[in-house]
Parts: C-alpha cells; structure tokens; sequence
C-alpha cells in the first residue's frame, strides 16, 4: 500500500496562547503540530459520524428493538393514499 498524496490544506486563526498549546502537546505526543491535529479532527469527526449512523442500547432494549423490527409492518391506509399520489418532485 503506498502512501497518501496529500493534497489539500485546511487553515486556521488561532491566537498565539492557542498555537503555543497545540505545539506543547503535539511535542507531549512525539507528534509535529500538523500530526497531532489531523489526529484530533480525525478523532472529532470519527466521533460526531458515529453519533449519526450508530446506536447503542442495553441488551433488554436491544431485544425489544429487535423484535419491533421483526413485527409485519402495519397498513395505514392514510399513507398508502399519500404514497399513490403524484410526488411534488415529479415532473408534470
């Protein structure tokens, strides 16, 4: 596997307080600063994605999610005339 071309950059205003600190821990990681703050934006962003397309529940929830799942879908005759008509998207 070779390596990543890296090709675009991402710039930021910080105060000088701000930049002394980021270098302080990067250093503290053995990291350069550019390192050290892709890993904490990776990290951030990993987080908040997986806020978004994942859940977790406790086991007992977890079965009773399972099994709502499981149950045949119930016909709402309101919807299914919704669903016949023309969509507003469509073309007239």
């Amino acid at each position: 596997m070779g390596a990543t071309i890296k090709e675009e950059r991402i710039e930021i205003r910080l105060a000088a307080a701000e930049k002394e600190r980021i270098r302080q821990a990067a250093v503290l990681c053995h990291q350069n600063v550019s390192e050290f703050v892709l890993r904490a934006v990776r990290t951030v962003a990993d987080e908040t994605l997986a806020e978004q397309t994942r859940f977790v529940l406790p086991a007992d929830q977890m079965t009773a999610f399972y099994a709502a799942l499981d149950q045949p879908a119930k016909s709402i005759p309101r919807l299914r005339e919704l669903l016949r008509k023309p969509s507003v998207f469509e073309n007239k």
